[in-house]
């Protein structure tokens, strides 16, 4: 399987929900657990699960959200020239629909919703939403202008300043994070911040840190949502998976699973690490599923992956030529927004030409530390070895900054290019 590379846009999913004012509700859990202090979070499971600490219904939260849309689309359509702030709920719900279920036609409907929001008066949340999609659609440009705009109405505040740390994440813009960097193992008092310290944490290389980060994250939290567990849960199995922890990393992705099912993230993690702990029954269900709700090409590759493996070589050719189809597709419609992914598909099917382009329009794009490493590997592939060596020149400027991909790409390289 392609290589762990997840740049998770922090805040941005979760904090969509809150612009939008749609998260569901329901009964408080009736022991939620109160812990207030780093000595005390060890009085949770870790994860803890959906039965020792209770959250709304994976499919009442779903329920509750594809109504809200529903009704929120009704009154729009019949005015659409309407309620600004009516625009800019769906556009927040569509999106934060989105980032669950992972339908990018549900991405696509947000941002236009947004951008209705805008022209019917650019307020602050109105370009806070818009820079927050566009950012995940890495419409990066946009995002700036965007959150300039929002600087010249208000003051900054504490939405555009999480926004603004995600554009000089996902830039490689690593000299603006650098108080983040330098505090990213301090505890704090909250849940988000905590989740983007302990990423940056495993940006630096420091897994054990991030893990107390993500962990102390949990014990803060006391809502219903299950969104931002699941989501949590999620960040730790990453990080776990990226180093190689992979039955560890189940455990997390089966939490978040279990508490969200429908949460793509979470399914699709889960079914790689099924595979690669040889339960490929269970990965291909997971992987089934997951195909089926998003219509995603990066896990028909996958599951093409373990069709071969598994000897199904037929079956296998035709998931990749379905990756192969959508992702062309996808492209077209997002090209900064799928370029990465298409590159690492183009890798793994060793198309070497087309990976490379790819990851140099990536690269192009953002200068982050995981776009230089994928065209570094994407050099080296197609036999471009200064290339290779030029890219890995940058990859090794950035001081303090040791994901494990880079670890795995001075292996590669070893004896060349002074890695």
């Amino acid at each position: 399987m392609p290589p762990v590379r997840s740049t998770p846009l922090m805040l941005i999913a979760i904090g969509l929900a809150a612009l939008a004012g749609c998260a569901s509700r329901a009964p408080a859990p009736e022991t939620a657990p109160v812990v207030t202090n780093a000595a005390s979070e060890s009085a949770l499971a870790w994860p803890v699960s959906p039965q020792d600490y209770r959250t709304t219904s994976g499919n009442l939260y779903l329920g509750n959200l594809d109504a809200r849309i529903d009704t929120l689309q009704a009154l729009a359509s019949k005015d659409p020239d309407g309620d600004a702030s009516r625009a800019a709920d769906l556009a927040a719900s569509l999106y934060h629909r989105y980032r669950i279920r992972g339908r990018l036609e549900d991405a696509e409907r947000a941002l236009r919703w947004a951008e209705r929001a805008v022209a019917a008066g650019p307020s602050s949340r109105a370009l806070a939403l818009r820079a927050a999609i566009q950012l995940g659609l890495h419409d990066f440009a946009a995002a700036q202008a965007d959150l300039d705009a929002l600087d010249h109405l208000e003051p900054r505040t504490a939405t555009s300043t999480d926004l603004r740390l995600q554009l000089d994440l996902a830039l490689g813009r690593y000299e603006q994070l650098g108080e983040e960097l330098a505090r990213a193992s301090e505890l704090s008092g909250d849940f988000y911040r905590l989740v983007l310290r302990g990423n940056l944490l495993v940006l630096r290389g420091d897994l054990s840190a991030a893990s107390r980060q993500f962990r102390f994250a949990q014990s803060l939290y006391r809502d219903v949502d299950p969104m931002p567990l699941a989501w949590l849960h999620v960040q730790q199995g990453i990080a776990l998976l990226r180093f190689g922890h992979i039955a560890d990393a189940r455990r997390f992705f089966a939490a978040a699973h279990a508490r969200l099912p429908e949460y793509a993230l979470a399914a699709e993690h889960l079914a790689e690490t099924e595979a690669l702990l040889g339960n490929a029954a269970r990965a291909r269900e997971l992987y089934l599923q997951v195909i089926a709700q998003t219509g995603n090409p990066e896990f028909m590759a996958a599951l093409a992956e373990l069709e071969r493996s598994e000897g199904e070589t037929q079956r296998a050719a035709e998931l990749q030529q379905s990756a192969l189809d959508v992702y062309e597709q996808w492209l077209a419609r997002h090209p900064s927004a799928f370029a990465q992914h298409a590159a690492e598909f183009f890798v793994a099917i060793e198309q070497a030409p087309r990976a490379l382009a790819l990851a140099r329009q990536n690269a192009d794009l953002r200068q982050d530390i995981g776009s230089l490493i994928l065209l570094a590997e994407a050099a080296d592939a197609a036999g471009h070895g200064a290339a290779a060596c030029a890219a890995w020149q940058r990859v090794d400027s950035f001081i303090g900054l040791e994901p494990p991909e880079k670890s795995g790409l001075r292996l590669r390289l070893a004896g060349r290019c002074g890695a």
